[in-house]
């Protein structure tokens, strides 16, 4: 019986498998580490049986975040916010929620149980507080609210210097920067925010190709202040095509370009986080941009109970806000408020359900994975 359930669970998410040990071959992770990135990569496959577990039909629309899970969440000089709108569009509401809750589930430093009562409540009371004022700033996490910049982050000439993180990708693959296509599509992308004069100040000092996730690759470009002596601090752009999902009936852009989706995005849910927010489209590929924050602060721990119910408070807030602010018609809002509060139960046992089988499906991976080691051995 477990074998056979097993087998169902497996048979919808195999498919990320070989990706999934592929990444696990490059950076051996361990194992609840492991399986916190198999939820991450397993997002298209819960959102397509979502509809399996719920009448979608019955459950109202708004813009998405599309994806919050804590890895998306960043501090920077700006605030805190759950960030990263790839996968953001217009959508039932409850998607996010579900991908929230199951979200902390498997980012909980112990194994008991699912999410007890007293973090749902923070949830719930963070949420509705917000959707029914959107007006209110969102909460800020508290476990990063004493987080200092380090020295290396306190500008981005330094940050460049650091070699850390897109430093060290920009450094590692780097590109000819003097290549037509390099100028054109920085060209393009500044057209996009009115700032071609930008380059009469600064110039191209080094750019890179990089991989990113999903396939898609990442321009990154250090511009360097002319005038040497100027209090003008360096610039670092990353500008990277775009992910573009199918429509469906439940799930689908409202812009034709999908930078100006993640633009959207950003200002409905984090307004004011992201910098220099442009977008473009270049040798028919849409690309959406930004400026790179020298300061980034992401939560990369479990979570204890505290912990949890800060984090609850912190994107329930968030999710309530924009919930409310991406509504195409705000007369809207009462359908949701109504759909909250009689159904909350149903979308938690769903998270709930959801969390279950990545877990399943994640160990029967896992064990497979040993097996055929094992097997290799012989």
């Amino acid at each position: 019986m477990l074998f056979g359930l097993i087998v169902y669970v497996m048979e919808e998410y195999l498919r990320q498998g070989q990706i999934f040990q592929k990444r696990l071959s490059i950076s051996p992770l361990p194992r609840k580490e492991a399986r916190y990135l198999f939820f991450r990569m397993a997002g298209p496959i819960m959102q397509a049986k979502f509809h399996r577990f719920c009448d979608l039909t019955k459950v109202p629309t708004t813009f998405i975040h599309g994806n919050p899970h804590i890895d998306n969440y960043v501090k920077t000089v700006r605030g805190s916010a759950m960030i990263d709108f790839d996968r953001s569009r217009m959508g039932p509401y409850a998607w996010d929620i579900i991908r929230f809750l199951s979200s902390l589930a498997l980012r909980k430093e112990d194994n008991d149980g699912f999410l007890d009562r007293k973090i749902i409540e923070h949830f719930i009371d963070s949420y509705f507080a917000h959707f029914l004022h959107p007006d209110i700033p969102h909460k800020q996490l508290k476990m990063l609210k004493d987080v200092k910049a380090q020295k290396w982050q306190l500008t981005t000439k330094e940050y460049i210097k650091s070699n850390k993180r897109w430093a060290k990708k920009m450094h590692d693959f780097r590109i000819d920067s003097r290549s037509s296509q390099v100028n054109e599509l920085l060209i393009k992308f500044l057209q996009s925010r009115n700032e071609t004069d930008l380059l009469n100040e600064f110039y191209i000092d080094e750019v890179a190709l990089t991989p990113g996730s999903l396939g898609k690759h990442h321009y990154i470009y250090s511009l360097m202040p002319k005038d040497h002596d100027s209090h003008n601090d360096a610039i670092l752009l990353d500008i990277k095509e775009v992910y573009i999902e199918k429509n469906t009936r439940f799930f689908y852009s409202p812009y034709e370009h999908h930078g100006l989706r993640m633009i959207e995005a950003s200002k409905i849910f984090a307004n004011g986080m992201e910098e220099r927010l442009g977008h473009c489209t270049f040798h028919n590929k849409q690309y959406w941009g930004r400026q790179i924050p020298s300061f980034a602060v992401k939560v990369k721990k479990f979570l204890d109970k505290a912990e949890l119910c800060d984090f609850a408070s912190s994107v329930g807030s968030e999710l309530g806000k924009g919930h409310r602010k991406g509504l195409k018609d705000p007369k809207n809002a009462e359908l949701i408020e109504k759909d909250f509060q009689a159904n909350f139960d149903r979308y938690y046992k769903i998270a709930k359900l959801f969390t279950f089988e990545i877990s399943l499906a994640f160990e029967a991976m896992r064990r497979k994975n040993q097996l055929y080691q094992d097997y290799k051995g012989w």
